[in-house]
């Protein structure tokens, strides 16, 4: 229960960061729930998809293409990180 309480404090905490940094960049205010489905479309579409999407990669180049086990795993998770950041950074301009 205790976990369940501390995810849903960390999503609020991250919904009104979200607005209180466009609210400090001048951005136009929008409604509450529409940065909320914005920070859920990302923590629970986006970032699970990419990982899986990452380790079929993984798997592939693992298994089928002989790399070796830090290239085949790294390269496709760092890639998917470096899409999330940038996905994350897009929700501050919008």
């Amino acid at each position: 229960m205790i976990e369940f309480l501390a995810y849903v404090a960390g999503y609020v905490i991250e919904v009104l960061s979200l607005r209180h940094i466009r609210a400090a960049k001048g951005l136009a205010k929008r409604h509450w729930s529409e940065d909320a489905t914005d920070v859920a479309y990302l923590d629970w579409w986006l970032i699970p998809l990419v990982a899986a999407i990452a380790v079929a990669c993984a798997m592939v180049l693992f298994f089928g293409f002989d790399l070796p086990l830090w290239l085949s795993f790294g390269a496709p998770v760092a890639l998917g990180a470096v899409y999330c950041c940038y996905r994350y950074r897009e929700l501050f301009k919008r």
